[in-house]
């Protein structure tokens, strides 16, 4: 075949519905393209081509071949690459003459045998190898695998008499799937005579009714069997031989993330279809069926998003709302676990498009999970909304609210100005031939009055915008712009131009727009402004103790502010401290550029990361500990706008936790003051000496805690005083000659003036903060209802059963204790498995009293909180308080 037919064979595939270049056929036929484009232009030249558009030109055929009608089991392959092989090897076997070859699908459970043999069977009846009304049988042969009797007289049917009870004659299924298939589902359940009469009828087409001997029965049916066991030992050799066709169904893990999202897509539809009403399903809804454990495969992952859909609904019917919402909040625990895949965490955020969509709707013809990947999410009104909603949720002040959608307008309009390349050829497609000309006209008399060039992006986004301006308007929704105001002052002839654009807007399709739409218009035409925009400077690294603490934290303020800003490091309580650092560490050093860190942690002894990085790797590197989602949010904030780390660290640090939440009146959390206590008889002299002194050798955490001098000779003024100190505070120790009766421990005037006494001070302080932090910082984090309740309840048994083991052990175990406890507890009550314990036979023989201890005051928190503890966790906390490694 000559080069110039070859080129015409090929173009033969493309029609004016799809346009091809001369360098993309060169490249499919590994042609010069000087070549391939020389005869291109003579085929145009006999008319056989044609061609349009300038750099690049496109051709077509003038008679193009029609394409091919695809079948269901083609459209199925198309949507999982990795059944690839699968079909063909289905369509072969379909297609083999004279009546097809029989077929044995093999597979984990779950894996979609029984569907993949219905689309054998429709994949047949398309080819004509079957007659349209012929049958599909579908038998499962576990049904009756406890009566072999019954089980191979339902296949081959059963002669009256043929044992006790068969009163009549019964036709089998072999027989009722004359003409058509028969599938064998579980056919390792056929008991070996039932496999010997089977490959009678596969070798001669003849079989006998269970009971029959004097007469042979003839059907034409192709058998498609199908088994989870391992064929060679759970099937007769004989049997296997004559099934040359043996077609391995990959499991659900093996498939990829892109074909799980399919599968998703398409048991949505298929629910939206039987509904007969469309469902709307969050984005993280999605991303958590892609990433959660699902043994059972494709078949549980239908059955799971069936569950889904059905308590969807009744919260529809029920509150009589206008679409079905599947939410990430309802999900079951084991679904939702899938947002914490750290394994494919990464893959599946990159995988959705629109990360800012919160939610995906799904409808009996297409959903829009599949939106082209360069469209963006490019409603600023729906991003508005649902950062507002997702705000109030979780209980942000005014001010905060105000900050971060200052920022999420900021950051939409910086997506659109800027210098990248985008296609403008199906943007008429997407919004309509009308939008794009009423946004070119904006742009011309926008560029006319403020003398300026408006990219190809500008031009772009301003069309999607305005697209979903007018559908506002059609639907009578409202336009609220929350920077109108600062739009106006601060960018004043934008707005002005603004203002005359929306006559445009108004004219060509007879609306009426508010001036809040003329701010978000002005903020199209700030490319000039944004030329010298600030970069992030700064790495924000969130490290917190816990299987997904810091992740958790990270992941909220990025929905939050629609960047991948801040990045977590979750820290097993488990994991020495070193491994987390060089994790840490590796991450900085593949960074493309090194930039300054804040690195903000959960306790007080990960602070020391910073000095190591700072010194390995040389970079400017700040810390705060004891943190909340809410410095993290602060910290992304600041650093995605441009601000140096300093900065970044004095506005972080400056957040008040979480007394900056908005708090129902009766649940707000009082500021609790921690109080040391020295003490004299007159209040001054010694107690005063004593207060300076540790003034400069004691860190109060701000003003946590407070040094005061109380004198004991005036009971009444001393009670009072000590009453009101405990309403509005904790005593954590007092120092003195004199001892009160009090709980707290107690200093002489000797401890205070030796060094390593005053390090066991600051120790009850350091503890007294990281209780804190646990009770207001992860309790949130935690499934279990009562979290704080929960980790007042630990801190109470941990000191307990620390008094009886070792009364010396150090408050950071105590912390890391309890925090480890607080979880095993969360975790128990979902069901959750534990880690096996290493070492352990020389453990118990090591502490075996003390691991007698711990199983015995462990009883209690069995007993109220309704759980098993297991042995494994019995030695692990034996292991904290002994501080015994385990590495």
């Amino acid at each position: 075949m000559k080069r110039i037919e070859k080129i015409a064979e090929l173009l033969g595939q493309y029609s004016e519905d799809q346009l091809v270049t001369a360098s993309e056929i060169a490249k499919q036929l590994n042609l010069t393209r000087a070549n391939v484009s020389s005869d291109l232009n003579q085929l145009v030249k006999l008319r056989k081509a044609k061609k349009s558009g300038t750099k690049p030109i496109y051709f077509c055929s003038t008679s193009p071949k029609e394409k091919q009608t695809s079948t269901i089991l083609d459209d199925f392959i198309k949507k999982s690459p990795s059944l690839f092989h699968c079909g063909e090897q289905a369509k072969a076997a379909v297609l083999y003459p004279p009546n097809g070859m029989h077929i044995l699908l093999t597979g984990e459970t779950g894996v979609g045998k029984s569907m993949f043999a219905e689309l054998i069977y429709s994949y047949a009846v398309s080819q004509a190898k079957l007659k349209a009304d012929s049958n599909f049988i579908t038998f499962n042969c576990a049904d009756y695998a406890n009566n072999p009797q019954l089980l191979v007289g339902s296949i081959f049917g059963i002669l009256k008499g043929a044992y006790t009870g068969a009163d009549n004659d019964r036709i089998g299924l072999l027989e009722k799937a004359n003409g058509g298939i028969l599938f064998l589902d579980e056919i390792h359940r056929l008991p070996p005579e039932g496999q010997e009469m089977l490959f009678t009828f596969i070798d001669r087409g003849i079989y006998r009714r269970l009971g029959e001997t004097n007469s042979e029965r003839t059907a034409q049916v192709l058998l498609v069997c199908a088994t989870t066991e391992d064929t060679s030992s759970s099937l007769l050799q004989t049997f296997i031989r004559r099934i040359p066709m043996r077609i391995k169904i990959p499991s659900l893990i093996d498939r990829g993330l892109d074909e799980r999202l399919s599968l998703i897509s398409t048991f949505f539809q298929a629910e939206t279809k039987k509904l007969k009403t469309p469902i709307e399903v969050s984005t993280n809804t999605i991303r958590a069926l892609l990433g959660y454990h699902c043994p059972n495969n494709v078949g549980q992952l239908k059955a799971d998003i069936q569950l889904l859909c059905a308590k969807a609904y009744s919260h529809f019917i029920a509150r009589q709302e206008e679409t079905i919402k599947i939410s990430s909040y309802e999900l079951p625990h084991y679904i939702r676990e899938g947002l914490y895949n750290t394994e494919d965490r990464p893959k599946i955020w990159l995988l959705l498009p629109n990360m800012n969509a919160r939610f995906f709707m799904f409808n009996d013809e297409d959903t829009t999970l599949f939106l082209q990947k360069d469209t963006k999410n490019n409603d600023i009104y729906q991003i508005i909304e649902q950062k507002m909603s997702d705000m109030e949720r979780i209980g942000l002040d005014t001010s905060q609210t105000s900050e971060i959608i200052d920022t999420t307008i900021t950051n939409y309009y910086r997506s659109y100005n800027t210098d990248s390349v985008i296609d403008l050829k199906n943007l008429e497609q997407i919004v309509g031939s009308e939008i794009v000309a009423t946004a070119n006209k904006v742009c011309e008399k926008a560029s006319r009055l403020l003398n300026l060039h408006l990219s190809d992006n500008v031009r772009y986004g301003l069309a999607l915008h305005l697209y979903n301006t007018i559908q506002r308007v059609k639907r009578g929704q409202r336009i609220i712009n929350p920077r109108i105001t600062e739009i106006k002052k601060e960018h004043a002839t934008l707005f002005k131009t603004a203002q005359h654009c929306l006559s445009v807007i108004e004219a060509d399709f007879s609306i009426q727009l508010p001036e809040d739409e003329a701010g978000f218009l002005a903020l199209f035409f700030t490319s000039y402004e944004n030329k010298n925009k600030k970069r992030a400077k700064v790495e924000v690294i969130v490290v917190a103790h816990g299987d997904s603490t810091a992740t958790s934290m990270a992941s909220v303020v990025n929905k939050l502010l629609g960047e991948q800003i801040a990045v977590g490091f979750d820290m097993s309580l488990e994991e020495k401290p070193i491994v987390t650092l060089n994790n840490i560490k590796n991450y900085l050093i593949a960074k493309d550029q090194l930039k300054d860190v804040l690195l903000l942690v959960d306790m007080g002894s990960l602070i020391n990361f910073s000095d190591e990085l700072q010194q390995k790797l040389r970079i400017d590197i700040r810390c705060i500990e004891l943190v909340s989602t809410l410095h993290v949010l602060e910290a992304s904030r600041k650093a995605s706008l441009g601000y140096e780390l300093n900065e970044v660290f004095e506005s972080t640090r400056n957040i008040k936790g979480l007394s900056t939440y908005q708090k129902n009146s009766d649940d707000e959390r009082k500021e609790s003051k921690l109080y040391i206590l020295t003490l004299c008889t007159t209040g001054e002299g010694s107690a005063q000496l004593i207060k300076k002194m540790l003034s400069n050798r004691l860190n109060f955490r701000g003003d946590a805690c407070e040094l005061i001098s109380l004198q004991i000779t005036d009971e009444k003024l001393l009670e009072q005083t000590l009453k009101n100190l405990t309403l509005s505070g904790k005593i954590i120790c007092t120092i003195g000659t004199f001892q009160l009766s009090l709980t707290s421990p107690h200093f002489t005037i000797t401890d205070a003036l030796d060094e390593t006494k005053t390090k066991n001070i600051q120790s009850l302080i350091d503890y007294e903060i990281a209780f804190d932090g646990m009770q207001h910082n992860i309790a949130n984090m935690l499934e279990y209802e009562h979290g704080k309740e929960l980790i007042i309840s630990v801190r109470e048994w941990v000191e307990a059963i620390a008094a009886e083991i070792n009364p010396n052990v150090s408050y950071e175990i105590k912390v890391g204790l309890a925090c480890h406890v607080v979880c095993m507890i969360d975790r128990l009550k979902k069901g959750k498995s534990v880690s096996s314990f290493p070492k352990t036979l020389a453990f118990k023989k090591k502490y075996s009293a003390e691991i007698a201890s711990v199983r015995k005051n462990s009883q209690f928190l069995e007993t109220y909180y309704a759980i098993v503890i297991p042995e494994d966790e019995i030695f692990y906390i034996t292991a904290f308080f002994m501080n015994e490694s385990l590495f």
